[in-house]
Formats: structure tokens, C-alpha cells, sequence
């Protein structure tokens, strides 16, 4: 039986394993533990049995403590001695269906570069997309770098020695199949813009090291630029949207049977108009009135590569009078409210866990993704709240909290889910299904992702 892709990663990782530094164990083990959350949301036995073998190993190389890895360990591997016996043989068409060699990829193709002292020209085989350009910084105290993703290919035999005067280092390399690496590397900080224009990709940079003369002239030639350089940092960035409940899972039902699925899908169709208006790539988890199980929402948002994962829901409670905006970030609740809350999103949840596999995966949480996250979710919420607060009365802040909500679980970006109101407060229902004040929350939601970038 052909090995999943999430067993074949373990598998290179372990043998890695034997001979990695203290800190080199550590990224495995992290990479390791993203690999099994990976598999237990897509139902990988052999993903997680690998994965978590590599997991145990690294812990016990570590000193730290194995056990919890261990007994999931144990019962995964005596689960599948029972489910051996009963298990059918794959069909041999579903085999070579799996095993089918990919379509001839249709991406640019790299076929000339030019350069000069201050900036390079890529030339294509065919016209390109700022939507095919991811950029990002990588800066420390000593060391900066400016990096340009593209989706195309290298021609063979292209010059890959480039310079860039003032710069310390130029390195252009095929990062995968179907990328292009360009990076710029300097020990102070780097200036750089690109733009399109027609099958051309041109890079300039400031010079690092200038006069003051030369650096008002630089000025103006970064002012020249600065729209198409803001225009393919935000077309880099891709949004999923995931529209609460759906089908048969109408989520709560409210003042005047006002159903949550309803309410959260205006909201979730006024944000993506608005977003794309933005100049970001949005994605759906659903844009109808379809049921979506949790664990394939998060999968949809990682298969895309997303950078941010917004989930948009209603509050209910049996508290009649009770109002608010909430937000959530993934992690174990500490409060009653967000177990209360969890518990009611959480029931539509198919996904089949033993409560070991639940303790380990919550056991991942303090990463870097939770503190992304957090600050996520307060850009969001305090910019909702703002938006709302200046022409309504009464909108009352319930705070942003952690909680264990299952629809984030695996989710490989910063995630959160939005709690827009309470469907069992009258005022806040009628609110809520006015089309206006939606547009308000749509609004204050693509503020808050804006300026989440901005500061991050």
C-alpha cells in the first residue's frame, strides 16, 4: 500500500532525527507535531502512527516527558491490530488513480534576466499576476532580507549569479516544483519595490549604502513604485472565510426564529465583496446553504494555503437579556463562557477522537500560531467594536478569550472565530438581520485583517 504524504514527511524526519543538534531535535518535533494534526483532522492512520513515533523519539533525545505520545502511541497501534482482520483490500483502479503523474504544469517559465546597479528584470515566456507573487521580510539585528515567491519555472542554463550594488547578497533558486526564490540579503535594512508590466517582473532597490544626496533622489524613484509594491504585498495574501453552520446544521436559532446559518452567510458574502475590493484573494469555505463538516473547513484553508482563517458565527444563551461581541482564538478554555461557548460550536463536529488525541492535540497550542492569533483576534474585535460603537448604542464588548473550538484545530495559519451577537437578545437579532448593520461587521472585519497585517 502506497505511503501517505503525511507518513512518507515523518518518515524523512526521523531519519533526521539521529543526527540533529539539541535545537535541530526541537524543529523537528515541531514539524513532527504539525504533521500529526495533519493527519488525526484527515483521518491518517499512518500519518499519525509515523508521526507520532518520530514525536516520541525526539522527546525522550529532549528529556522531556513522552507518556501522553506514548499511550496515544499504544492505542492507535492495538486499534489497528482489531481493524486489520475487517479491513478491505483498495481496489487496483483507486491505486493508479492516486498514482496518475500530474498534468504538465501550466506556470510561467523564467526565460531571461537583465540587471543593472539598482534593480533586475525577469522576462516570462507569458504574461504573469501579482496574485502569483508572495512577498515578506525576514529581519534580525545583523542580518535583512527582502524575499519574492513567484509561481513560475527556470529555464534551464539561466544565469543565477546576480548583484546588486550596495547589497551583500542576491540568490535566485527554483524552490520547488512550480517557485522561484529571489532573495535580497543585507546586514542593514533593504528598500526594495517591484511591478508588472506585461510578461516582465522588475525589482529595484534602494541603495543601502548612500548619501543624503543620493537618498532624496532615491526618494523619488521609491515614491514611483510605492502603489505596484503595496499592490503585490496585498494581492500575496490570501483570506478563507468560513461561514458558520450550513444545511442541516441551521447553528442557533434565535429571536423570532432568525437561524445563525442565515445571518452568517450575509455577513460572510459582504466580507468577501469587500476584501476582494481590498485587493486580497478570498476563499469560501461555503457561499450557499450547504452542510461543511468542521474538520474539512480548516483542511479547505491549508489545501489553499490561506494566510488567515476567519470563522464568523452568532451567539444564544438562555439569558434573554444577554448582548455582546466575541472573540476566539484556539486554545484550552479557561473560563466557563468559552467552554459554554466551544460546546455549542462544537457539536456539528464529525470528527472521531479518542480524548487522548483531543489532550495531545490541545497539548501543541502554546506555539507561535497562538500568539499570532491572539493578536488577530483582538484587530478584529476592537475594530468591529469601533465600527459599531459609533452608530449604535449599546454595543457591549464581551472581550476576546481563548477556547477549544474544533473548526480551528488544525488550522496551519492564524485562525479565529468571530462571535458577531446574541440571536436570543431581540435588539441584537434585529440587528443582526439588517442588512446595514452586517455591512458594519463586514466592514470593521476587513479593517481589523488590514490592520493586523500592517502591524505584523
Amino acid at each position: 500500500m502506497a505511503a501517505s504524504i503525511v507518513q512518507s514527511k515523518s518518515e524523512l524526519l526521523y531519519k533526521k532525527i539521529p543526527f540533529a543538534s539539541k535545537p535541530q531535535t526541537a524543529k523537528i518535533l515541531h514539524d513532527l507535531e504539525n504533521l500529526y494534526i495533519e493527519a488525526v483532522i484527515s483521518g491518517d492512520r499512518a500519518g499519525v502512527r509515523s508521526s507520532l513515533k518520530g514525536m516520541i523519539r525526539c522527546k525522550h533525545l529532549l528529556g522531556s516527558d513522552a507518556s501522553t505520545y506514548e499511550e496515544e502511541y499504544r492505542l492507535y497501534k492495538e486499534s489497528d491490530k482489531k481493524m486489520k482482520k475487517y479491513e478491505p483490500k483498495k481496489s487496483k483502479k483507486v491505486e493508479d488513480i492516486l498514482q496518475l503523474p500530474t498534468k504538465r504544469s501550466s506556470s510561467p517559465i523564467l526565460q531571461k534576466i537583465t540587471q543593472n546597479s539598482d534593480e533586475i528584470i525577469f522576462e516570462f515566456n507569458k504574461n504573469i499576476k501579482y496574485k502569483d507573487i508572495l512577498f515578506f521580510e525576514l529581519n534580525s539585528k545583523s542580518q535583512h532580507k527582502d524575499i519574492y515567491d513567484i509561481k513560475a519555472i527556470l529555464a534551464k542554463g539561466i544565469n543565477k549569479n546576480l548583484k546588486i550594488s550596495g547589497l551583500d547578497r542576491v540568490a535566485l533558486s527554483q524552490n520547488n516544483k512550480e517557485k522561484i526564490r529571489v532573495v535580497f540579503q543585507d546586514s542593514s535594512s533593504i528598500k526594495s519595490s517591484a511591478y508588472i508590466k506585461d510578461k516582465k517582473l522588475i525589482i529595484h532597490i534602494a541603495e543601502v549604502k548612500k548619501s543624503r544626496v543620493v537618498a532624496k533622489k532615491q526618494k523619488k524613484v521609491i515614491k514611483k513604485y510605492k502603489k505596484s509594491y503595496k499592490k503585490i504585498k496585498r494581492y500575496s495574501k490570501s483570506i478563507v472565510i468560513d461561514a458558520g453552520h450550513g444545511g442541516k446544521d441551521s447553528g442557533a436559532v434565535g429571536y423570532n426564529k432568525y437561524k445563525e446559518k442565515d445571518i452568517i452567510l450575509a455577513i460572510s458574502l459582504k466580507l468577501r465583496k469587500i476584501l476582494q475590493a481590498h485587493g486580497f484573494k478570498v476563499y469560501m469555505t461555503r457561499d450557499r446553504d450547504i452542510f461543511i463538516d468542521l474538520k474539512d473547513r480548516t483542511h479547505f484553508a491549508n489545501l489553499k494555503k490561506a494566510d488567515l482563517f476567519i470563522s464568523i458565527h452568532a451567539n444564544a444563551t438562555d439569558k434573554r437579556n444577554h448582548k455582546g461581541l466575541e472573540t476566539y482564538y484556539l486554545s484550552p478554555a479557561r473560563s466557563a463562557r468559552a467552554k459554554r461557548a466551544a460546546a455549542k460550536e462544537n457539536k456539528s463536529s464529525l470528527i472521531n477522537m479518542s480524548r487522548v488525541s483531543k489532550n495531545t492535540l490541545l497539548s501543541f497550542l502554546n506555539r507561535e500560531k497562538i500568539l499570532q492569533s491572539n493578536k488577530l483576534a483582538i484587530e478584529i474585535h476592537s475594530s468591529v467594536l469601533k465600527k459599531l460603537q459609533k452608530k449604535y448604542s449599546g454595543v457591549k464588548d464581551d472581550g476576546v478569550r481563548p477556547a477549544p473550538f474544533w473548526v480551528l484545530v488544525g488550522a496551519q495559519m492564524p485562525a479565529i472565530l468571530f462571535e458577531a451577537g446574541y440571536l436570543t437578545n431581540p435588539t441584537e437579532a434585529k440587528r443582526l438581520k439588517n442588512p446595514f448593520y452586517q455591512k458594519e461587521i463586514a466592514i470593521g472585519i476587513a479593517d481589523g485583517i488590514e490592520g493586523y497585517f500592517f502591524r505584523n
